[in-house]
């Protein structure tokens, strides 16, 4: 990618296929826009103007600008849109688009509706704080289809509020498929009329389902729903359990339960039909998603019925009893007129054509999902609830070579942030079932990428950090051409996505320290919690003694520090899984670690100043209180007293650059849930200075 022509380029994201700046100042703040429709004029596209127009006004006022509703120029912005587009948004839905801003006006050119909306989504970004508009040409379409997030409103439930928020947001950043994870051992969100006990204490009415798609639709954004069986049901069998084996009462705990569903009681088989066709009825989308994940191997075999089943019809594996249940869920599925869709697990050689597969076990799923005929949309490398950097997620490309694939995720295990759960990682090597490049030729078709969020460690007060702080990454890797790469170039306009966000009342930074608050906190120790990021992968999933048998092969612990009911309403809660001042750092320290033997005057006045800078946040941490630190927080307090001791010590000529890097190190080791998010990027700024002072 080429450098950064322009400032306004900063805000774009994702990156468009053809942009082209025009000089001049653009259109000013202030000016009144005219909308104009040259071709079909909806309900759908007026109300998305005015949306946009309302969003200009907000930006404007973002940093306390007043901008004047008419500052005596009108600009004409005048639509094209050649065909109007269904009811509801669908796969292979044309949104491509030219927008043009100049001095005569604003013109958006689009085939469909559609176009029109991801039009609007770039205009809104290219927004400055002011209001005003820079003067360029956009060409753009969506490299793929498919751009979703998938939501598990199962564990933690998350509010009809949040969900149309989070669809708001998502159009910003030309998403287009909310997959929502209706059902799962912890709670029941969707409501049936036949089912009625079905439903969890907390659960979506069929009017919010109703207000959630019709609010997508309008933004061009597809409602997919799941209800995931026959594993992960024991919220099924708390109202049911004649329908279950292995079932041993209600639980709030997570992982892996033995409980699954009777795949043979034609109650189970009757409910299933009555609950997909009660699904279809809300959700109008093609596609239906069924689960059919993480089915507990020892549960059906133990059963004797099951076990005397199986024998009879010749299976010799619970996945092939689990195929047969699949195939009949699948006749039914395609009986409604929808697409069946799955996890990676329900691939089986006797799985029915027309699967769609979400392949999120590795590197190698996606292929292997392919070489079957089978659709697929890759999740593997974007779990969001993993707390992974930004960075981590963007460099995996949905299309990318399997052997790629591999290469990327042996080398999570070298980067410095994530050495404490390097081993963890590598356990997921066991779900590489074949040889790089051995599967061909795949006839399956790549529809796209979608990430995902777990909600094991998210409510509805911590959604939107946990969200947002790097879902526009995913949808640029989603949306942009397969060369836009530049993880710094990344960065840097993820950062200012962030007043994008605020524009429609995701503020991260103001979200964060509500969440400080919540946790008790006093501002005295903000500036810690500034450096503080939560423990990566697993880690804090699982606790120690969890990861360390799923490291070990062993069957894993049944106790883990959360379940369901766990409040998460301490620090670790509040925490982005990135600091948001993190790339900040980043530049600071690389600027300011350069020529560290050199005088002030050969350094140069914008390394000195970054001296000056680096050295007074050093000087800060040096000197936070010894006393009074909140006891969970203890530990990691007295590392970053220590860390701030080492910059200063470092920045001041009493230590080395290698020195400092050796002090360093150690403390980049979790202290409980808590990572220093400083310490890496400091390591990796001296290990640079380090080894030029060594040439």
């Amino acid at each position: 990618m080429s450098p950064i022509p322009d400032p306004p380029s900063r805000r774009l994201m994702p990156w468009p296929r053809s942009v082209e700046w025009f000089p001049g100042a653009g259109i000013a703040r202030g000016s009144l826009l005219q909308p104009a429709f040259s071709g079909v004029s909806t309900p759908r596209l007026e109300r998305g103007l005015a949306r946009w127009e309302s969003a200009r006004q907000a930006l404007a006022n973002i940093d306390g600008a007043v901008s004047e509703r008419n500052s005596g120029t009108t600009v004409p912005l005048t639509v094209h849109c050649a065909r109007a587009s269904a009811e509801w948004p669908a796969l292979d839905d044309d949104e491509s688009f030219r927008l043009t801003i100049e001095a005569s006006g604003i013109t958006v050119l689009a085939a469909a509706e559609w176009g029109v909306l991801r039009s609007l989504a770039v205009l809104q970004a290219l927004l400055s704080d002011d209001g005003s508009l820079p003067f360029c040409a956009i060409d753009d379409a969506p490299r793929f289809p498919w751009r979703g997030l998938m939501l598990d409103v199962a564990r933690h439930f998350l509010p009809l509020a949040d969900l149309l928020r989070t669809v708001d947001a998502m159009a910003l950043f030309r998403l287009n498929v909310l997959h929502l994870h209706l059902t799962d051992d912890q709670g029941f969100r969707f409501p049936s009329n036949t089912y009625p006990g079905l439903a969890s204490a907390a659960a979506y009415t069929p009017e919010e389902l109703t207000t959630l798609v019709r609010h997508a639709a309008d933004r061009g954004i597809r409602v997919v729903p799941e209800l995931d069986m026959p594993g992960h049901t024991n919220s099924w069998l708390d109202a049911y359990p004649e329908w279950g084996v292995g079932y041993n009462g209600p639980s709030r705990r997570f992982g892996v339960h033995r409980s699954c569903l009777n795949p043979i009681h034609s109650g189970v088989l009757d409910a299933v039909d009555t609950l997909l066709g009660e699904v279809a009825e809300i959700f109008p989308d093609a596609y239906l998603h069924f689960g059919g994940d993480e089915v507990h191997p020892a549960t059906w075999p133990e059963d004797p019925v099951l076990r005397a089943h199986m024998d009879a019809t010749g299976m010799r594996t619970p996945a092939d009893l689990q195929a047969a249940f699949n195939a009949r869920v699948i006749a039914r599925i395609s009986a409604l007129g929808r697409r069946p869709m799955g996890w990676d697990e329900v691939l089986h050689p006797g799985l029915p054509s027309g699967v769609t597969v979400q392949a999120w076990r590795g590197a190698t799923a996606r292929d292997r999902a392919l070489a079957t005929g089978c659709d697929c949309i890759v999740s593997s490398h974007y779990y969001l609830d993993l707390f992974f950097p930004a960075d981590v997620h963007y460099r995996f490309d949905p299309a990318a070579p399997e052997g790629s694939l591999i290469a990327l995720e042996d080398a999570l295990g070298e980067d410095p942030r994530l050495e404490h759960v390097a081993a963890g990682m590598r356990w997921t090597r066991h779900w590489r079932q074949a040889e790089p490049g051995k599967i061909a030729p795949l006839p399956g078709r790549l529809l796209g990428g979608s990430a995902c969020l777990w909600s094991e460690l998210v409510d509805s007060a911590t959604l939107d950090v946990r969200l947002w702080t790097r879902l526009p990454a995913l949808a640029e890797r989603f949306w942009s051409p397969d060369h836009i790469t530049d993880p710094a170039d990344m960065q840097a306009r993820l950062g200012s996505s962030r007043r994008l966000l605020a524009s429609i009342g995701i503020d991260l930074a103001a979200k964060r320290d509500r969440l400080l608050e919540r946790a008790g906190l006093a501002p005295t120790w903000w500036p810690l919690a500034e450096q503080l990021e939560p423990v990566k992968w697993y880690g804090r999933l699982l606790g120690a003694e969890a990861l360390a048998a799923r490291i070990a092969g062993r069957e894993m612990p049944l106790a883990r520090p959360y379940q369901a009911d766990t409040p998460l309403d301490r620090v670790v809660d509040a925490l982005p899984p990135e600091a948001l001042g993190a790339e900040g750092l980043r530049a600071l320290a690389a600027r300011a670690l350069t020529n560290l033997s050199a005088t002030a005057t050969v350094r140069g006045r914008e390394d000195e100043s970054a001296r000056t800078a680096l050295s007074a946040l050093a000087i800060s941490w040096r000197d936070l209180p010894s006393a009074g630190t909140p006891s969970e927080l203890e530990p990691v307090a007295h590392a970053l007293i220590e860390v701030g001791g080492i910059v200063v010590d470092v920045l001041e000529g009493r230590i080395t650059a290698a020195e400092a890097q050796r002090a360093l190190a150690p403390l980049a080791q979790p202290q409980g849930e808590y990572l220093l998010c400083c310490v890496p990027i400091l390591v990796s700024a001296l290990a640079a200075q380090a080894s030029i002072g060594s040439e």
